[in-house]
């Protein structure tokens, strides 16, 4: 493990200072941006002494264990399952949560994304499945396990569902040790989800009805759970965050005309603001072992994190005083708050962790996550903001190529994002980063509709899917154009999910500014899209009404025909690259391949490739790559950089 001393230059002490201008000849290969993280999901042992976290080699994920100061203890394997979460279960046990793509028709489950989890012990060398040792329950988990420690026993509280005479949802309190398992609490199949305190016990749960739009929060009070909070939304569905700091209510996220609000709600029925501060929070942080709420997490060009409890806020401040000028986000804590890992990254780092200990004075590195994208290889973001034709605001990020001394002239790649209630932030985006180390400049824009922008700026988004939201896109080519900044003559489109429907939609729908057009994982027919959603989730699922909020109407709208690809595939004025992952479930293959088939009808340039065994988040390094070589291909016979 390298370890550094604090200093006054700590950044520069650290080896995260400024990005250098000299270049090496050939850029590295794509594999440096477009394989998955070498390292992630760092966790933290109970005594602070161990480290676990995940490594990857190609598609194969190990779950590394060692030491603090770097000797190993243990790496097991875990094949290519996507890893959505390690905690530690005391010091010699490790709870891991993972997430494969299948169906299960015995069950009338159609092909889907199912959580399990496994703990793994460091003494006994053994894997014991979660879910398995529930009765009666089907082999997946809900939601990732909440780990107690409870008189020096390591217990994992999961959510499962059970069979019987009715469908049930379970809290089962699992020791991962051996396995035993007791039920905690069991519910009808509207529960949300529960809080447990600190000592184990189930405080707080939720339940939400899709069709009706009620929301509410139960609070238990000896063996019955009263209802102490509720509210009718339609649209969009409160959460249950924390508990509050004394442990004794819930904290709930509201969403109302004013933005997202936090309340704390008590037995008594009575509610107040759980953050009176002004700040506009996006999210809760919760306490590892108490589901106590403790912070909020904001933002600002990029995440900022704020905690309540002194202890914890001065030990972050200091720590982001340690790495001045990073962008530094939280990993895992010590019971004293004296321990972090943190992932910092910045201007010259593609990211990597670190183990801070405040009270040595030491950084430690854990590991790089990007290790073959070197400082030099980084292309510098920066803030670029621009208005739309009706006069919105339009905040983004413009990524250059590394090395550059100035931009004038450049050939441009626009990379909407996905959601699209999601934005982009100023940080390393590996995507971006590719193509920028190919010669492009990359516009990543906050179109309308995107979120961290405030609340205007998201309703400003409602029924524009294709509309404005998509002349926001080619809005920002125009005036990058005027600066001078990019050669308007130069332009691709290229984006994934709802970037993939406006890469679709540029060459059919907004024609006249895109010399090419890379669409992954798009939709192409809004109506098939919703009739999709609504045989798979309801009519009045919070999906399908997601989807149909930003399209403006309902499956049985006709004026949805005039936003969708597909039906305009014959006034393509570019070619068109779609890239699918076959067992994409959120939005089905059949999107890209319908497309194909019409623009082949049509006459137009198009290529369809297809990712065997791939997810909607390109979840697997194979796949991710050959997106990438495929992209990078197309674009440089299109639209070349030189």
């Amino acid at each position: 493990m390298n370890r550094r001393e604090f200093s006054a230059g700590a950044a520069m002490a650290l080896g995260l200072g400024g990005a250098s201008t000299s270049l090496a000849r050939t850029a590295p290969p794509l594999s440096g941006w477009g394989a998955l993280p070498a390292i992630e999901q760092v966790a933290l042992s109970d005594d602070a002494t161990r480290l676990a976290f995940i490594g990857v080699s190609g598609d194969a994920r190990r779950l590394v264990l060692q030491t603090i100061d770097g000797a190993l203890l243990g790496v097991i394997g875990l094949d290519d399952a996507k890893v959505i979460d390690i905690q530690w279960a005391g010091n010699d046990d490790i709870v891991v949560t993972t997430a494969r793509t299948t169906a299960a028709p015995e069950l009338g489950l159609p092909l889907s994304e199912f959580y399990s989890a496994q703990t793994y012990s460091l003494s006994r060398k053994r894997f014991i499945k979660l879910a398995s040792r529930v009765p009666r329950a089907l082999g997946f988990v809900l939601r990732v396990p909440e780990i107690r420690v409870i008189d020096g026993k390591a217990f994992a509280y999961c959510t499962v569902i059970t069979l019987g005479t009715s469908t049930q949802i379970v809290l089962a309190r699992i020791a991962v040790t051996d396995g035993a398992v007791a039920i905690i609490d069991s519910a009808n199949p509207e529960t949300g989800n529960w809080m447990v305190s600190e000592s184990g016990e189930a405080v707080a749960r939720s339940r939400y009805d899709q069709s009706s739009g009620m929301f509410a929060v139960a609070l238990r009070r000896g063996g019955i759970w009263p209802e102490v909070f509720q509210r009718r939304a339609l649209l969009d569905r409160p959460w249950l965050e924390a508990l509050t700091a004394d442990g004794q209510g819930a904290v709930v996220s509201v969403f109302d005309e004013e933005g997202y609000e936090y309340v704390e709600v008590k037995a008594d029925g009575g509610a107040r603001l759980a953050i009176p501060s002004g700040r506009a929070y996006r999210a809760i942080l919760r306490h590892a072992r108490s589901s106590r709420m403790i912070g909020g997490m904001w933002f600002e060009d990029y995440s900022r994190f704020d905690y309540f409890e002194p202890v914890r806020k001065a030990s972050w401040e200091s720590v982001q005083k340690t790495f001045k000028g990073q962008r530094v986000f939280p990993q895992a804590w010590s019971a004293d708050s004296r321990k972090i890992v943190v992932f910092v990254e910045g201007a010259a780092n593609s990211g990597a962790y670190y183990l801070v200990n405040l009270d040595a004075r030491r950084a430690d590195l854990v590991g790089e996550a990007w290790p073959l994208v070197t400082a030099d290889w980084i292309g510098e973001i920066k803030p670029y903001a621009y208005k739309a034709s009706d006069g919105l605001d339009i905040p983004g990020y413009l990524t250059l190529p590394p090395g550059l001394s100035s931009a004038k002239g450049l050939p441009l790649i626009v990379l909407p994002h996905g959601g699209p209630a999601s934005h982009n932030e100023l940080t390393f985006d590996w995507w971006a980063q590719a193509l920028a180390s190919r010669g492009y400049a990359v516009l990543q824009p906050n179109f309308r509709g995107s979120t961290g922008q405030g609340l205007e700026h998201l309703q400003a988004g409602f029924g524009q899917w294709g509309r404005r939201m998509q002349t926001d896109l080619s809005d920002g080519v125009k005036a990058l154009a005027a600066a001078g900044i990019i050669d308007p003559g130069r332009v691709a489109i290229v984006g994934g999910s709802y970037g993939g429907y406006a890469a679709m939609a540029g060459p059919t729908l907004d024609p006249g500014h895109y010399r090419c057009a890379v669409a992954v994982a798009g939709v192409s027919d809004l109506r098939r899209m919703l009739t999709w959603s609504a045989n798979r989730y309801g009519e009045k699922s919070e999906t399908t009404r997601y989807w149909t909020r930003f399209m403006g109407g309902g499956r049985n709208d006709p004026a949805l025909d005039e936003i969708s690809p597909l039906r305009h595939a014959a006034r393509a004025d570019a070619p068109i690259l779609l890239i699918h992952g076959k067992d994409d479930t959120v939005v089905p293959y059949e999107q890209s391949a319908l497309f194909a088939e019409a623009l082949k009808r049509a006459g137009k340039s198009v290529d369809l490739v297809t990712l065997k065994g791939e997810d909607h988040d390109l979840a697997r390094g194979e796949t991710r790559l050959r997106m990438l070589e495929a992209t990078l291909a197309f674009l440089q016979t299109h639209n070349p950089p030189g």
